[in-house]
Protein backbone atom coordinates (compact mmCIF):
# COMPACT_ATOMS: atom_id res chain seq x y z
CA UNK A 1 0.00 0.00 0.00
CA UNK A 2 1.72 3.17 -0.99
CA UNK A 3 1.56 5.63 1.96
CA UNK A 4 0.62 9.29 1.02
CA UNK A 5 -0.27 10.44 4.58
CA UNK A 6 2.69 13.49 4.40
CA UNK A 7 0.67 14.67 1.54
CA UNK A 8 -0.96 16.66 4.25
CA UNK A 9 -1.83 19.90 4.27
CA UNK A 10 -2.14 20.35 0.62
CA UNK A 11 -4.65 19.76 -2.23
CA UNK A 12 -4.90 16.09 -3.46
CA UNK A 13 -3.18 15.53 -6.63
CA UNK A 14 -4.76 12.76 -7.59
CA UNK A 15 -3.17 9.11 -6.51
CA UNK A 16 -4.58 7.69 -9.82
CA UNK A 17 -5.29 4.41 -10.37
CA UNK A 18 -6.77 4.85 -13.85
CA UNK A 19 -4.38 4.43 -17.10
CA UNK A 20 -4.90 4.08 -21.09
CA UNK A 21 -3.19 4.35 -23.56
CA UNK A 22 -1.99 7.74 -25.28
CA UNK A 23 -3.89 7.00 -28.31
CA UNK A 24 -6.95 7.18 -26.04
CA UNK A 25 -7.11 10.21 -24.78
CA UNK A 26 -7.80 11.54 -28.40
CA UNK A 27 -11.40 10.55 -29.85
CA UNK A 28 -10.92 8.66 -33.58
CA UNK A 29 -10.95 10.12 -36.56
CA UNK A 30 -11.12 8.99 -40.41
CA UNK A 31 -11.69 10.44 -43.35
CA UNK A 32 -14.43 9.22 -45.47
CA UNK A 33 -13.23 11.17 -48.97
CA UNK A 34 -10.80 13.18 -50.19
CA UNK A 35 -11.96 17.05 -49.12
CA UNK A 36 -14.25 15.83 -46.55
CA UNK A 37 -14.51 17.09 -43.26
CA UNK A 38 -13.32 14.13 -40.75
CA UNK A 39 -15.51 12.27 -38.90
CA UNK A 40 -14.94 12.17 -35.12
CA UNK A 41 -15.49 8.77 -33.46
CA UNK A 42 -15.76 8.59 -30.10
CA UNK A 43 -12.64 6.47 -28.25
CA UNK A 44 -12.93 2.48 -27.94
CA UNK A 45 -13.51 2.88 -24.22
CA UNK A 46 -15.76 5.25 -24.57
CA UNK A 47 -18.78 2.14 -25.38
CA UNK A 48 -22.35 3.85 -25.24
CA UNK A 49 -24.67 2.38 -22.46
CA UNK A 50 -23.74 0.27 -19.33
CA UNK A 51 -20.86 1.43 -16.58
CA UNK A 52 -17.42 2.61 -17.62
CA UNK A 53 -14.25 1.83 -16.00
CA UNK A 54 -12.20 4.36 -14.41
CA UNK A 55 -8.98 2.25 -15.06
CA UNK A 56 -9.41 2.00 -18.90
CA UNK A 57 -9.84 6.07 -19.02
CA UNK A 58 -7.37 8.54 -19.26
CA UNK A 59 -7.12 11.16 -16.25
CA UNK A 60 -8.58 13.92 -18.32
CA UNK A 61 -12.17 13.46 -20.88
CA UNK A 62 -12.60 15.89 -23.30
CA UNK A 63 -16.59 15.87 -23.30
CA UNK A 64 -16.82 16.30 -27.27
CA UNK A 65 -14.85 13.22 -27.50
CA UNK A 66 -16.95 11.14 -24.80
CA UNK A 67 -19.70 13.13 -22.63
CA UNK A 68 -19.57 11.11 -19.37
CA UNK A 69 -22.13 13.19 -17.67
CA UNK A 70 -25.14 10.86 -16.86
CA UNK A 71 -23.72 8.06 -16.69
CA UNK A 72 -21.83 5.55 -14.28
CA UNK A 73 -18.36 5.57 -13.74
CA UNK A 74 -16.72 2.91 -11.77
CA UNK A 75 -13.16 2.75 -9.51
CA UNK A 76 -11.13 1.53 -7.41
CA UNK A 77 -12.39 -1.38 -4.89
CA UNK A 78 -15.66 -1.24 -7.23
CA UNK A 79 -16.90 2.13 -6.14
CA UNK A 80 -18.64 3.51 -8.36
CA UNK A 81 -20.69 7.43 -9.27
CA UNK A 82 -22.85 8.71 -11.69
CA UNK A 83 -20.85 11.72 -13.48
CA UNK A 84 -23.17 14.80 -12.47
CA UNK A 85 -25.00 16.70 -15.31
CA UNK A 86 -25.98 19.28 -13.37
CA UNK A 87 -22.09 21.36 -13.09
CA UNK A 88 -21.57 20.06 -9.72
CA UNK A 89 -18.62 18.09 -9.18
CA UNK A 90 -18.29 14.53 -7.17
CA UNK A 91 -16.32 12.74 -4.87
CA UNK A 92 -16.95 9.10 -3.03
CA UNK A 93 -15.98 7.49 -0.63
CA UNK A 94 -16.87 3.67 1.35
CA UNK A 95 -15.23 2.68 4.35
CA UNK A 96 -14.23 -0.97 3.91
CA UNK A 97 -13.54 -3.92 6.77
CA UNK A 98 -10.27 -4.10 4.03
CA UNK A 99 -9.88 -1.10 3.40
CA UNK A 100 -11.02 2.11 2.21
CA UNK A 101 -12.06 3.61 -1.39
CA UNK A 102 -12.09 7.04 -2.80
CA UNK A 103 -13.86 8.62 -6.39
CA UNK A 104 -13.33 11.68 -7.54
CA UNK A 105 -14.81 13.13 -10.22
CA UNK A 106 -14.49 16.67 -11.30
CA UNK A 107 -16.52 18.30 -14.23
CA UNK A 108 -15.47 21.81 -15.76
CA UNK A 109 -18.44 22.50 -18.10
CA UNK A 110 -16.38 25.61 -19.19
CA UNK A 111 -13.06 23.46 -20.01
CA UNK A 112 -15.42 20.76 -21.76
CA UNK A 113 -13.12 18.45 -19.51
CA UNK A 114 -14.13 15.85 -17.22
CA UNK A 115 -10.92 14.39 -14.72
CA UNK A 116 -11.50 11.48 -13.10
CA UNK A 117 -8.89 10.06 -9.92
CA UNK A 118 -9.85 6.70 -7.69
CA UNK A 119 -7.61 5.77 -5.33
CA UNK A 120 -7.98 2.45 -2.80
CA UNK A 121 -6.11 0.77 -0.02
CA UNK A 122 -6.20 -2.38 1.70
CA UNK A 123 -5.44 -3.43 5.55
CA UNK A 124 -1.93 -4.99 5.22
CA UNK A 125 -2.10 -8.61 6.17
CA UNK A 126 0.05 -9.73 9.20
CA UNK A 127 3.37 -7.85 9.52
CA UNK A 128 4.30 -6.79 5.87
CA UNK A 129 8.05 -5.46 5.66
CA UNK A 130 6.56 -2.05 5.68
CA UNK A 131 4.35 -2.58 8.50
CA UNK A 132 4.78 0.99 10.62
CA UNK A 133 3.25 0.84 14.12
CA UNK A 134 0.54 2.85 14.88
CA UNK A 135 1.30 6.50 16.25
CA UNK A 136 -0.35 8.31 19.27
CA UNK A 137 -3.55 9.30 17.91
CA UNK A 138 -3.10 12.35 20.33
CA UNK A 139 0.23 13.25 18.89
CA UNK A 140 -0.43 12.07 15.21
CA UNK A 141 -0.98 15.67 13.02
CA UNK A 142 -1.40 13.99 9.79
CA UNK A 143 -4.73 14.93 7.58
CA UNK A 144 -5.73 15.16 4.19
CA UNK A 145 -8.32 17.43 2.87
CA UNK A 146 -11.01 16.97 0.25
CA UNK A 147 -11.22 19.49 -2.41
CA UNK A 148 -14.15 21.29 -0.92
CA UNK A 149 -15.71 22.83 2.35
CA UNK A 150 -18.77 24.20 3.46
CA UNK A 151 -18.57 28.32 3.73
CA UNK A 152 -16.75 28.69 7.17
CA UNK A 153 -19.57 29.25 9.90
CA UNK A 154 -22.07 26.78 7.93
CA UNK A 155 -24.77 24.78 10.02
CA UNK A 156 -24.99 21.67 7.85
CA UNK A 157 -28.84 20.84 8.03
CA UNK A 158 -29.06 16.99 7.72
CA UNK A 159 -32.18 14.73 7.84
CA UNK A 160 -32.00 11.11 9.49
CA UNK A 161 -32.97 8.14 6.93
CA UNK A 162 -34.44 4.84 9.08
CA UNK A 163 -34.36 2.71 6.49
CA UNK A 164 -36.76 -0.39 5.98
CA UNK A 165 -35.41 -2.00 9.23
CA UNK A 166 -36.01 1.38 11.52
CA UNK A 167 -32.72 1.09 13.18
CA UNK A 168 -31.96 3.68 15.69
CA UNK A 169 -31.23 7.47 14.82
CA UNK A 170 -28.71 7.99 18.20
CA UNK A 171 -25.14 6.12 16.27
CA UNK A 172 -25.80 8.51 13.19
CA UNK A 173 -26.50 11.89 15.36
CA UNK A 174 -23.53 11.17 18.22
CA UNK A 175 -21.10 10.68 15.14
CA UNK A 176 -22.06 13.53 12.98
CA UNK A 177 -22.06 15.60 16.24
CA UNK A 178 -18.37 13.93 17.51
CA UNK A 179 -17.16 15.21 14.48
CA UNK A 180 -18.56 18.86 14.46
CA UNK A 181 -18.04 19.43 18.16
CA UNK A 182 -13.92 17.73 17.93
CA UNK A 183 -15.07 15.30 20.23
CA UNK A 184 -11.77 13.79 21.86
CA UNK A 185 -10.32 11.43 24.32
CA UNK A 186 -6.81 13.57 24.17
CA UNK A 187 -8.19 16.20 26.86
CA UNK A 188 -9.93 16.62 30.30
CA UNK A 189 -12.57 18.05 28.63
CA UNK A 190 -13.12 15.65 25.71
CA UNK A 191 -13.00 17.78 23.08
CA UNK A 192 -10.85 19.40 21.13
CA UNK A 193 -10.92 23.38 21.62
CA UNK A 194 -11.92 25.86 20.09
CA UNK A 195 -13.66 23.74 18.21
CA UNK A 196 -13.72 24.50 14.61
CA UNK A 197 -16.18 27.25 12.65
CA UNK A 198 -18.85 24.70 11.17
CA UNK A 199 -21.62 23.08 13.05
CA UNK A 200 -24.38 20.55 12.05
CA UNK A 201 -27.97 20.62 12.58
CA UNK A 202 -30.43 18.22 13.05
CA UNK A 203 -33.68 18.64 10.59
CA UNK A 204 -35.82 15.71 11.11
CA UNK A 205 -37.00 12.48 9.55
CA UNK A 206 -37.17 11.99 6.09
CA UNK A 207 -38.75 8.64 4.07
CA UNK A 208 -36.55 9.94 1.36
CA UNK A 209 -33.41 7.90 1.58
CA UNK A 210 -29.66 9.36 0.62
CA UNK A 211 -28.88 9.26 -2.99
CA UNK A 212 -26.96 6.00 -2.89
CA UNK A 213 -27.97 3.14 -4.84
CA UNK A 214 -27.67 -0.89 -3.65
CA UNK A 215 -24.70 -1.08 -5.10
CA UNK A 216 -23.46 1.61 -2.49
CA UNK A 217 -23.06 3.66 -5.81
CA UNK A 218 -23.23 7.89 -5.68
CA UNK A 219 -26.65 8.23 -7.80
CA UNK A 220 -27.97 11.88 -8.51
CA UNK A 221 -28.07 14.40 -5.66
CA UNK A 222 -31.75 16.27 -4.79
CA UNK A 223 -30.40 19.11 -2.53
CA UNK A 224 -31.05 17.46 0.34
CA UNK A 225 -27.99 16.31 3.06
CA UNK A 226 -29.67 12.74 3.73
CA UNK A 227 -27.48 10.32 6.59
CA UNK A 228 -28.76 6.85 7.86
CA UNK A 229 -29.02 3.47 7.40
CA UNK A 230 -29.72 2.00 3.96
CA UNK A 231 -29.53 -1.90 2.56
CA UNK A 232 -27.20 -1.93 0.01
CA UNK A 233 -27.36 -5.38 -1.27
CA UNK A 234 -25.49 -5.04 -4.38
CA UNK A 235 -22.24 -3.69 -2.62
CA UNK A 236 -19.00 -5.66 -2.07
CA UNK A 237 -19.53 -7.75 1.06
CA UNK A 238 -16.47 -5.93 2.95
CA UNK A 239 -18.61 -2.25 2.39
CA UNK A 240 -19.60 -0.26 5.81
CA UNK A 241 -20.94 2.52 4.60
CA UNK A 242 -20.43 5.32 1.21
CA UNK A 243 -20.54 9.12 1.33
CA UNK A 244 -21.02 11.10 -1.51
CA UNK A 245 -19.97 15.01 -1.82
CA UNK A 246 -20.75 17.07 -4.35
CA UNK A 247 -19.14 20.25 -4.65
CA UNK A 248 -19.20 23.58 -6.81
CA UNK A 249 -15.39 24.70 -7.12
CA UNK A 250 -14.41 25.09 -3.46
CA UNK A 251 -17.52 25.20 -1.85
CA UNK A 252 -19.29 21.94 -1.06
CA UNK A 253 -23.28 21.72 -1.87
CA UNK A 254 -24.32 18.45 -0.66
CA UNK A 255 -23.53 15.80 1.23
CA UNK A 256 -25.47 12.18 1.78
CA UNK A 257 -24.04 9.18 4.01
CA UNK A 258 -25.50 5.59 3.87
CA UNK A 259 -24.73 2.89 6.37
CA UNK A 260 -24.98 -0.61 4.95
CA UNK A 261 -27.89 -1.85 6.82
CA UNK A 262 -27.69 -5.76 5.42
CA UNK A 263 -25.11 -7.82 5.94
CA UNK A 264 -23.89 -6.43 8.81
CA UNK A 265 -23.92 -6.37 12.42
CA UNK A 266 -23.78 -3.40 14.41
CA UNK A 267 -22.50 -2.44 17.76
CA UNK A 268 -24.88 0.20 19.47
CA UNK A 269 -24.05 -0.07 23.52
CA UNK A 270 -22.74 -2.36 26.15
CA UNK A 271 -20.18 -4.55 25.16
CA UNK A 272 -19.13 -5.29 21.83
CA UNK A 273 -20.23 -8.94 20.48
CA UNK A 274 -17.56 -10.60 18.17
CA UNK A 275 -18.13 -9.67 14.71
CA UNK A 276 -19.66 -6.65 15.26
CA UNK A 277 -18.68 -2.99 14.33
CA UNK A 278 -18.85 0.39 15.87
CA UNK A 279 -21.81 2.26 14.27
CA UNK A 280 -21.04 5.31 16.38
CA UNK A 281 -17.14 4.65 14.93
CA UNK A 282 -18.05 4.29 11.21
CA UNK A 283 -20.69 7.54 11.48
CA UNK A 284 -17.77 9.33 12.89
CA UNK A 285 -15.57 8.51 10.18
CA UNK A 286 -18.17 8.97 7.39
CA UNK A 287 -19.06 12.64 9.45
CA UNK A 288 -14.94 13.47 8.70
CA UNK A 289 -15.88 13.25 4.53
CA UNK A 290 -19.13 14.92 4.83
CA UNK A 291 -17.03 18.16 6.69
CA UNK A 292 -13.92 17.37 3.69
CA UNK A 293 -11.92 14.95 5.28
CA UNK A 294 -10.25 12.40 3.32
CA UNK A 295 -8.82 9.27 4.52
CA UNK A 296 -5.13 9.40 5.76
CA UNK A 297 -3.47 5.87 4.95
CA UNK A 298 -0.90 4.21 6.59
CA UNK A 299 -0.73 1.87 9.56
CA UNK A 300 1.43 4.98 11.57
CA UNK A 301 -1.98 6.53 11.29
CA UNK A 302 -4.55 4.09 12.55
CA UNK A 303 -4.94 6.25 15.41
CA UNK A 304 -7.03 8.66 13.48
CA UNK A 305 -10.65 9.25 13.08
CA UNK A 306 -10.10 9.40 9.09
CA UNK A 307 -7.84 6.21 9.19
CA UNK A 308 -9.90 3.71 5.95
CA UNK A 309 -8.97 0.89 8.28
CA UNK A 310 -11.60 -0.24 10.66
CA UNK A 311 -11.57 -3.96 12.70
CA UNK A 312 -14.59 -5.45 14.50
CA UNK A 313 -15.26 -3.50 17.75
CA UNK A 314 -13.05 -0.89 17.38
CA UNK A 315 -14.80 2.12 17.95
CA UNK A 316 -11.74 4.11 18.17
CA UNK A 317 -12.70 6.58 15.17
CA UNK A 318 -15.35 7.42 17.67
CA UNK A 319 -13.11 10.02 19.22
CA UNK A 320 -10.75 12.43 16.80
CA UNK A 321 -6.87 12.80 16.97
CA UNK A 322 -4.68 15.40 16.75
CA UNK A 323 -4.76 15.31 12.92
CA UNK A 324 -8.59 15.14 12.21
CA UNK A 325 -8.58 18.38 14.51
CA UNK A 326 -5.88 20.15 12.89
CA UNK A 327 -7.74 19.20 9.49
CA UNK A 328 -11.08 20.37 10.49
CA UNK A 329 -9.12 23.78 11.58
CA UNK A 330 -7.42 23.95 8.25
CA UNK A 331 -10.61 24.17 6.46
CA UNK A 332 -12.52 26.10 8.73
CA UNK A 333 -10.68 27.86 11.06
CA UNK A 334 -11.90 28.15 15.27
CA UNK A 335 -15.08 29.22 16.28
Amino acid sequence: MRDISRAVRRPWTGPVAVAAAASAVLACTSFTEAGAAPVRRPPTWCRPGGMLTARTMPQKIKIADCDLRGRTVRGANGLAAVVPSDGTSLVAHTLRTDGGAELRIEVDDRAGEISIGTHAGREPAGRPRRFRAPSDGCKDDAYRPEPSKWPKGTAVRWNYYAGAARLPRKPIADGVANMAGARTDCTGAGRFTPPPAVTERYAGETNRRPNVTGGATCGTRDGVNTFGWLAMPNADTPVLAATCAWFNGPTTVETDMAVQAQGKRWWTGGSCPAGNYSAEGVATHEAGHVFGLAHVEGTEHAGLAMTPFLRSCDDGPTTLGKGDYEGLIALYGRR
